[in-house]
């Protein structure tokens, strides 16, 4: 098939117009492997820039089509197009959304079930990419509990793309023939596409320095890619004009780029701009190498296997993280056999929805319109309205029997692959949930309970559930409900929140007229410690009030550590230093002080170390005029994100940390300069970990809520454990 476009100052030119671009194709292969590749296995560095590739190939495709469906037939039905778009992507995206949040509910803890089930139903509506800016996803922590619908957030940007680009290229073609006879469209089109790309990437760098999470995600900083495949469309006719031997060099050119582009571009390069333009060029490279539709010489993107895979995309994109995310509860460890036999996964699901859902419902006659077969100019006239609807109904019937015909067989062999991958996965979780052994060493304990001594008693709690093999029956709350309460419960909550800074009296515990004062004060970790400091204040018999009063996210160093938490950079340092006036005045006989042991930049951005951090520290807390009365209460170490190690079908093993390497460095340097002042250092360890190892729980009591914090019940249990240090130390 050829068409022939002409537009003002250009001579007529025949482009060629294959069905399918079997470059494009091998393109859509590449980028959908470097995805995978980069969601399973975190290599190639740039691998999520695959993405940036399907931008470009949707926003010259559908550019592309309405351009030649106006100039070869003056005509394009929004009715037609809405219909291919919904054929082509709703049934298979909606079978992923429905398998993905039953299997949520079948295996997640409740908290992320519950959050898959929101993430589907924003996906349903194709506006993820906002729900997850919206939450502060970020795209780059693997740290993070993933969610396994979080890729649907491109989807869902693309899709509010072709929402409004058919209306504002078929604008500037309706407004280029009133303009002229001869037509402007494209040029008009090109005007207005320009304007956009350039508009979209210069808001682009700004959100990206300003605010990276948000920039990822946008539409309007996504644009401009979308829009450079449009823009290339529209100068398809410059572009077929090109020598042949030319277009053979663009081609190889490009590709290399783009390979080269999935190994330098890496998560600390800003992005999407202007990092994205490297693979988002070097896709315009090849697609416009082909425009002129001549043999380019890239085997690697047309040979059979490619072009394939490339057909296979849209599902292998839709399947994979899914997979990757369930497969994964079962089979932690990130072992190359592992990742293989995910990648088998991978493949064996979306080859069955390939073949199942997406090709027979994109080609069926479902959505289709269909005319009268009546023929002739007369039909009007020979037939009434019972006749024309008749052959309206005979074209429908006609046309879905021959789609039952073409894809019968296919459909039951499909159906025979299903039942046959399922019942594999069914025995092959079976068999793992039954034989596997127990991530980690069980720990023995034979430590005695003495009722007396509150850090024996919960040593031994720690030592037993570090050993555990199941989760216990009785855990109040249970772990689903910590993770979803997280600190709402606790009482000093109102005291650590974003705004002015709190009452002071509202936050003090025990008797105000207690001639014993006590302080804590510090970021979210001091937080999690105050229902502990709240117990010891009003089991003290009026001998202790105890005020607990901090801003979460705002650690107390005299420096300002950078945190992206809404509102805390505005209230952390006013609220710094009310606390620090409020203690100087007060002149208590303790002040305790809890921060979070992680690294950090400050506000402009410079890095800090572990030094910088914990002088800064010693700074801000020689304001409170309190030297040798100063206690540092270190936080637990870091923890497995509960998100991620608790499921339905996880031992208490996978939860169990060790104590990291960063907890270690500023346990020493906070103990050395305390030391150094005259001031005190108080370990987490005895009521965190046992024999270096800190489980999810201890006793009947869930641990922490997160990887960080501790569950406010937990906190008020572990009371007695840092009294007792603190008397140890002859400070209460």
């Amino acid at each position: 098939m050829t068409a022939t476009i002409q537009v003002e100052g250009i001579a007529p030119t025949t482009l060629a117009t294959p069905r399918v671009r079997r470059d494009i194709q091998g393109l859509r292969a590449v980028a959908v492997i470097a995805v995978i590749l980069d969601h399973l296995l975190h290599w190639p560095s740039g691998g999520f820039a695959g993405v940036d590739v399907f931008f470009v190939i949707s926003g010259f495709l559908i550019t592309d089509m309405l351009f030649r469906r106006h100039e070869t037939t003056a005509t394009n039905s929004f009715t037609a197009f809405y219909g291919r778009r919904i054929r082509r992507i709703v049934p298979a995206a909606v079978t992923v959304l429905v398998v993905t949040t039953a299997l949520g509910f079948l295996l997640f803890n409740r908290g992320r079930a519950l959050s898959t089930l929101l993430d589907a139903v924003f996906a349903f509506f194709f506006v993820s990419n906002w729900h997850f800016a919206a939450t502060g996803t970020d795209y780059f922590q693997a740290g993070d509990s993933l969610s396994p619908l979080q890729h649907f957030w491109s989807l869902s940007l693309e899709e509010q793309f072709y929402l409004v680009w058919p209306v504002l290229i078929l604008g500037c073609l309706a407004l280029g023939s009133r303009l002229t006879q001869r037509g402007h469209g494209r040029l008009i089109a090109g005007i207005v596409v320009t304007t956009v790309v350039v508009i979209s990437f210069a808001f682009s760098l700004a959100e990206t320095a300003a605010h990276p999470t948000e920039a990822y995600f946008s539409t309007f900083s996504r644009a401009w890619e979308l829009g450079a495949g449009a823009l290339l469309a529209i100068c398809a006719p410059l572009f077929a004009r090109l020598p042949r031997a030319f277009c053979v060099l663009l081609a190889w050119v490009g590709l290399i780029i783009l390979l080269a582009s999935l190994f330098v571009i890496n998560d600390t390069l800003p992005f999407p701009a202007p990092w994205a333009a490297l693979p988002v060029g070097a896709t315009l490279l090849v697609i416009g190498s082909g425009i002129r539709g001549s043999k380019t010489g890239l085997f690697p993107l047309t040979n059979a296997l490619s072009v394939f895979v490339g057909n296979l995309s849209y599902s292998l994109y839709l399947w994979h993280l899914p997979v990757i995310v369930f497969a994964l509860l079962l089979l932690p460890a990130p072992t190359l056999e592992n990742a293989l036999i995910i990648g088998g996964l991978i493949l064996a699901t979306s080859l069955i929805s390939y073949f199942l859902i997406e090709q027979p419902l994109h080609r069926s006659p479902w959505l289709k319109r269909f005319g009268s077969q009546t023929g002739g100019s007369q039909a009007g006239a020979q037939f009434d309205g019972d006749d024309l609807r008749g052959g309206k109904r005979a074209a429908r019937n006609a046309a879905w029997q021959e789609w039952r015909d073409r894809f019968g067989t296919q459909f039951i062999l499909s159906a025979v692959g299903l039942v046959a991958l399922v019942a594999v996965i069914a025995v092959s979780v079976e068999v793992s949930l039954r034989d596997a052994p127990l991530p980690g060493s069980p720990i023995a304990t034979s430590l005695a309970v003495p009722d007396q001594d509150p850090t024996v008693a919960l040593q031994a709690q720690l030592a037993a559930a570090a050993s555990s093999s199941s989760w216990p029956t009785d855990l109040s709350p249970s772990l689903d409900d910590a993770i979803s309460r997280t600190s709402s419960d606790s009482p000093a909550s109102a005291c650590f929140a974003v705004g002015d800074t709190p009452n002071f009296d509202e936050c003090t515990w025990g008797s105000h007229s207690a001639p014993n004062h006590l302080y804590l004060v510090g970021d979210s970790t001091a937080l999690a410690y105050a229902p502990a400091f709240k117990e010891i204040a009003e089991a003290s018999d009026g001998l202790w009030q105890i005020t607990t009063v901090g801003l979460y996210g705002c650690r107390f160093t005299e420096v300002l550590v950078q945190n992206d938490g809404s509102g805390v950079m505005d209230s952390c340092t006013q609220r710094k230093d009310d606390i620090a006036a409020k203690i100087a005045a007060d002149a208590p006989r303790l002040v305790v002080v809890s921060n979070a042991f992680a690294l950090g930049t400050s506000s402009v951005g410079t890095p800090l170390s572990v030094g910088d951090i914990t002088s800064s520290t010693s700074a801000e807390s020689a304001k409170y005029n309190a030297a040798g009365r100063v206690v540092y209460l270190a936080p637990p170490p870091l923890g497995t994100d509960l998100g991620r190690c608790y499921s339905q079908v996880s031992s208490p093993q996978d939860c169990n940390a060790g104590i990291d390497q960063a907890w270690q460095d500023f346990a020493a340097a906070t103990d050395a300069a305390a030391t150094a002042d005259g001031d005190h250092f108080v370990t987490s360890l005895p009521f965190s970990c046992s024999n270096g190892v800190c489980p999810a729980f201890a006793g009947t009591l869930p641990t922490k809520y997160d990887s960080v914090h501790l569950t406010a019940e937990y906190s008020a249990h572990i009371g007695p454990v840092i009294l007792q240090s603190l008397v140890a130390l002859g400070l209460m």
